[in-house]
Order: structure tokens, then sequence, then C-alpha cells
């Protein structure tokens, strides 16, 4: 998310100068929004050249919902998913990070958009098994379908497909489980299978009340708790920093860097 605003090839220069090889692409018009396959295998091209590997697609952000009420809606957000599963295949990338859902104006629409979401991950993920890439459902900001661990079992369950699984974004547990600043995460108590769920991580902080994606340890998240959690389960897969847009690439590049091994020790 830093660079999302400039194509992305204007961002490998500055990746490769601060040595960071593994990153995460969110499609969207102006930063990485291709046409043709020709237009993957050039970027796949100059990432190779540069040993900078794809661990994740991130689905648009912008006008796609897959728990739409509006039936047109769900079904361009849904082929706007399974078009993120041909890039992702094509770019040799095994996963796609999808979002149960968008902002709800109505909380009694909960149920009827929890059955919409899952209608349509039933037809992304049988899709994407075709294409040998899985899908990792990201939870949610506050009023948003898959807000609650609870909601993303019960999906995960109904669905009930081996290649989906579950992105971990920290910012939004902390803004759905403030409580967690006054202690650990506590995740053993949720009834996961956190081995096998686990796909994927979005890593950044904030305040527990807005969700500035700002980096580790400038808000509240408990950072140690996470990652002793994450050794325990034995996570094999990627943290992605999830900041905000930023000028200074060089200045934040190092600074990401220097918050990693923070974390990391």
């Amino acid at each position: 998310m830093i660079y999302y605003q400039e194509p992305i090839e204007k961002l490998l220069p500055f990746l490769t100068k601060q040595e960071i090889n593994n990153i995460e692409i969110r499609s969207g018009e102006g930063h990485f929004h291709p046409q043709e396959i020709k237009d993957l295998l050039r970027l796949k091209k100059k990432l190779d050249q540069r040993m900078i590997t794809v661990k994740a697609i991130h689905m648009p952000i912008n006008g796609i919902d897959i728990s739409h009420p509006q039936e047109y809606e769900r079904i361009k957000s849904v082929r706007e998913v399974e078009k993120d599963v041909l890039i992702a295949y094509h770019l040799g990338v095994d996963l796609v990070v999808v979002h149960p859902g968008a902002m709800m104006t109505d909380s009694s629409e909960r149920d009827k958009r929890l059955k919409l979401c899952i209608d349509s991950l039933k037809e992304i993920v049988e899709f994407s098994q075709n294409w040998n890439v899985k899908i990792a459902l990201e939870n949610t900001l506050p009023g948003r379908v898959g807000n609650s661990w609870e909601e993303i079992k019960k999906i995960i369950e109904i669905v009930s497909y081996p290649n989906l699984g579950i992105c971990f974004d920290c910012g939004h547990h902390l803004l759905n489980y403030q409580k967690i600043t006054q202690g650990g995460l506590d995740l053993e108590k949720i009834p996961i299978n956190w081995q096998e769920c686990l796909f994927h991580a979005h890593i950044h902080d904030n305040d527990a009340k807005h969700d500035f994606h700002w980096l580790p340890g400038e808000g509240q998240f408990p950072w140690t708790s996470f990652i002793t959690f994450l050794k325990k389960i034995g996570y094999q897969g990627t943290l992605i920093f999830e900041p905000k847009k930023q000028n200074e690439l060089s200045d934040y590049l190092n600074k990401i860097k220097t918050f990693w091994k923070e974390i990391n020790n």
C-alpha cells in the first residue's frame, strides 16, 4: 500500500535498493491494472530480474463487494476476484487475498450478506482450484461481513474447500477486539485450526480506534504475543507490512526493515 498511487514498476528500484524482495500487489487503476497477458509477462520479467517475489495478489477494494445485495454488483465482484486469480496464475503467485464483504448500511442485512458472501466464495474457490491458486479471507473492519473470527470460521466451514484459508490482518483485529490492548491475543481460545487455515498475514498498527495503518510499535497491537503465537503454530507464510502510501520511499522502507528486525527478535 505504500506506493499504490503510482505504477508498480516505479516501485521496483526502491525495493531493490532496500533489499526487500517479498511483496503483495493490490489491483487498482494507476498502480496495477493489466489488460492483457503480455502486460503480466512483462512485469513478471522485471520482477524476476530483480529477484522480487510476489507472495499474494490483493483483490481491488473500491467498488468490489462479493456480499453485495444487488445481484449484478455481486456477480461483477466475483468476476473481478476471478480475474485476480488468473493474474496470480500468470505471475506464478499461488494466493489471492479476498475481503468477505464491504460496509453494511444496515446491520439487519448481516445474515443475508453472509449468505451472499458464501455463495460467491463457493464459485470463487472452485474456479481458483482449477488454477492452483489459494484464497485467503481477510478479517475486515468493523461493520463489515467477516469482522469477527466466529463469522470467518463459519464461512470457511460452510464453503469447505482446502484452498480456502485466512489472511490475518493485525490492524483490523485490534479494531474489532480492542480489549487485546490490555493483554495478549489469546488466539488459542478461538476455535479455528490456525495451523491449517492461516495462509497469510498483514502487519500494521493503530490506536484501537482508527484504521491508521501505522508501523508495528507505533500503536497498541501486542506484537510480542502475536509473534510468539506464530512461532507456536509453526507459521510458514509471509508477513506483509501494510502501511499507507508514502512519499519518502527509501527512508520509509528502511524503517520497515528496522521494525521487522525488532519484532522478530
